[in-house]
């Protein structure tokens, strides 16, 4: 239950002054909520308009706040032209300029010989200063109101600047001191001020920082946020690590046979990520285990060698996958694995409505595994690929309907930075398969602008004509009139009319789920040699014949996303490649991504590249990264909070593990604020 302390943050928006049920609407989709969803909407960024000068010091492009008196008005005649008001002070004249503005309007708003406060861009124009729209037009007594530092909102439509603004500085008045959750020593070390002084001065800066981490108010406010989220990673751990697990020691029966009958050698991550599951599994211990791999570098293989054990100890084991696609992809490698072992498999997906088998050795499926009334009985065993689909508390709902002594594998084929890692897991184990295998080549990858797409399609004859598979990637399903995007449905078309069209087949998420397994069947068996997709293919998607994937847009996907697609080709020993098609012109940012695409095939680099090119809110794509939805912090920007948060984190758990000391008290409101309370939950249950 929430502490009554914090009733007054979690009021509805209506109850803030002059916030009405319109407004209240829209602020509500923009920020959340509750009041102390307002208070953390923190800034992009400020305005300084604190520069009061006179028109004679005036600089080019600056934005400044004037004292000026209106001398005229020479309104437009023509559309093109705009309407000017020629203002002065005692140093010099300036134009304030207008276009597509109601004469009627601008009169009034500018009365000839009237004293204003203007406040904009100075642009230098035929030997005199002029400021187009200013933001700004008040009277003399308004002066120290504009003369601030302002702060710039994300904004929803609908809600402007100036709503926002007086939004937040009416919730302000609402907030209240809270007991404190920071120890001293860390709030002397860095300066800090309370949660509500740091809120007010988040709102209502008293200076800029032009380096993000110098702002110590925000500092304050990060921390707390993934001191919250730390605390909860780690009472969750705490719990989960006092549950009795199955101790399901290798007996080899089943596992020498597997091993003997590989034809390749397992790599050096491979035998040393199935010998940490392996000995966790063996443990007394509840396991809680991440096993992340590089696009193609062998995780199926080391998640089979976990079900064995599991499965030689007369338990079961469960493998979820987010997708059907995925799902089939893992049941037809298992089976072709285990194929000589006495091992009964089944999938269970949402198409699959009869004969659904739960009694099975190993069941494979998606989350319709656990929306049924299904009772799963002696499962050793939960592993969930592509575990960043599903949300931190889905993975501890799943694990708990497996059963509390049942042992999780969470495995991910995006690479995870580790600053990621530490923010969404805590201190999970970790196991990390970067090696590939050894037959694989390096993926070559090109880029190609969409005008030299006749040259690419005649070059592909040759590799159709060799056995060779391709896969063309595209964004939308349907064309769109306002995006230059091609979609899957006129590229179907287009290739059709080249190729013939026996030859080239398409795929994407809105299809149903019998079509889409009909049209990989066809692709598999070679029976159509161009498979045209969206990013459905991302992920499960296992042909060792397909050797080239284009992408098409390429500048509209993001580094780690380019990187999963590319993994789709590379899986036999023929050499392959990726081509990049961009429409010009490109950005910085996309010239940037595709030049550490064509530098390197490691998955591990580009997180980290993806991180910095584009924050921690989209590296992995914030509601699917597994990732809390941060509003205060940057992870990309607050590295160093972060440690400090998790080092705490571990410290208090350490000292007070069920927060009864005043200082935890204080923790447990901080857990509340942050909607982190699932944590208390644990310490209740616990």
């Amino acid at each position: 239950m929430r502490p009554k302390i914090l009733y007054p943050f979690f009021g509805p928006l209506t109850s803030i002054k002059g916030i009405g049920p319109k407004n209240a609407s829209l602020l509500e989709y923009l920020c959340g909520n509750y009041i102390v969803n307002l208070l953390t909407h923190a800034p992009a960024s400020y305005i300084d308009r604190r520069n009061n000068p006179k028109i004679k010091d005036l600089e080019e492009d600056s934005i400044v706040t004037l004292t000026v008196t209106v001398e005229s008005h020479a309104p437009s005649f023509n559309r093109r032209m705009p309407y000017r008001i020629n203002c002065s002070d005692e140093t010099g004249i300036i134009s304030v300029v207008y276009f597509n503005a109601r004469s009627i309007y601008i009169k009034k708003l500018f009365p000839i010989n009237s004293k204003k406060v203007i406040s904009g861009k100075a642009e230098a124009y035929n030997d005199i200063f002029q400021m187009a729209h200013p933001k700004y037009v008040v009277d003399l007594k308004e002066l120290e109101s504009i003369k601030q530092i302002e702060c710039v909102y994300p904004l929803t439509a609908g809600i402007t600047s100036r709503i926002l603004r007086k939004s937040i500085d009416s919730a302000l008045t609402t907030c209240i001191d809270l007991p404190e959750w920071i120890p001293d020593d860390i709030l002397n070390k860095y300066g800090w001020l309370s949660w509500k002084q740091s809120l007010i001065n988040l709102h209502k800066p008293k200076e800029i920082y032009t380096n993000v981490l110098d702002n110590k108010y925000l500092n304050r406010l990060a921390f707390d946020e993934l001191f919250s989220h730390q605390l909860k990673l780690r009472l969750v751990r705490n719990k989960l690590t006092l549950i009795k697990g199955n101790s399901l020691k290798p007996t080899n029966k089943l596992i020498k046979v597997l091993e003997s009958s590989l034809d390749f050698k397992l790599t050096v991550d491979q035998i040393k990520s199935i010998d940490e599951i392996s000995q966790n599994l063996s443990s007394e211990n509840k396991m809680l285990r991440l096993l992340q791999g590089d696009v193609g570098s062998g995780k199926t293989i080391v998640a089979i060698f976990a079900l064995l054990q599991v499965v030689e100890n007369n338990k079961r084991g469960i493998l979820m996958a987010p997708t059907e696609l995925l799902a089939q992809q893992h049941y037809e490698t298992i089976k072709m694995f285990l194929n000589d072992l006495n091992i009964s498999i089944s999938l269970i997906t949402g198409s699959i409505k009869k004969d659904r088998n739960y009694t099975a050795d190993i069941i494979i499926g998606t989350h319709a595994l656990f929306q049924e009334d299904a009772n799963f009985k002696d499962v050793g065993l939960l592993i969930i690929d592509e575990q960043h689909k599903f949300g931190v508390h889905q993975r501890i709902l799943l694990s708990e309907k497996a059963g509390k002594e049942c042992d999780t594998l969470l495995m991910t084929a995006t690479p995870i930075p580790r600053t990621l890692e530490l923010a969404a897991y805590g201190d999970m184990d970790v196991s990390k398969l970067v090696s590939m295998p050894l037959n694989r080549k390096p993926i070559v990858t090109k880029s190609m602008s969409n005008d030299k797409i006749s040259d690419l399609k005649s070059a592909l004859l040759k590799k159709i004509k060799n056995n060779e598979k391709i896969y063309w990637v595209c964004p939308l399903v349907e064309e769109s009139e306002t995006s230059s995007i091609q979609s899957v449905s006129a590229r179907l078309k287009d290739l059709q009319s080249y190729y013939g069209n026996e030859v080239v087949s398409m795929i994407h998420g809105k299809m149903k789920n019998e079509e889409k397994n009909h049209i990989m069947g066809k692709f598999k068996l070679g029976q159509t040699k161009i498979l045209i997709a969206t990013s459905v293919i991302e992920v499960g998607i296992d042909d060792p014949d397909a050797t080239v994937i284009i992408i098409e847009n390429s500048e509209r996907f993001g580094l780690s996303q380019l990187h999963q697609l590319r993994g789709r080709v590379g899986r036999g020993s023929k050499e392959s490649s990726c081509i990049l098609l961009f429409q010009k012109p490109l950005t910085d940012t996309a010239k940037k991504r595709i030049k550490i695409m064509k530098e390197t095939n490691d998955g591990f680099k580009i997180a980290e590249e993806d991180l910095i090119i584009r924050g921690s809110g989209e590296t992995l794509g914030a509601k699917q990264s597994g990732l809390p939805d941060f509003r205060l912090c940057d992870l990309s920007v607050h590295q160093t909070i972060l440690e400090m948060a998790r080092n705490l984190s571990i410290e208090t758990i350490k000292n007070d593990p069920t927060l009864k000391s005043p200082n935890g008290k204080a923790q447990r409101t901080l857990l509340h604020l942050f909607n982190n309370e699932v944590a208390i939950d644990y310490i209740k249950s616990g």
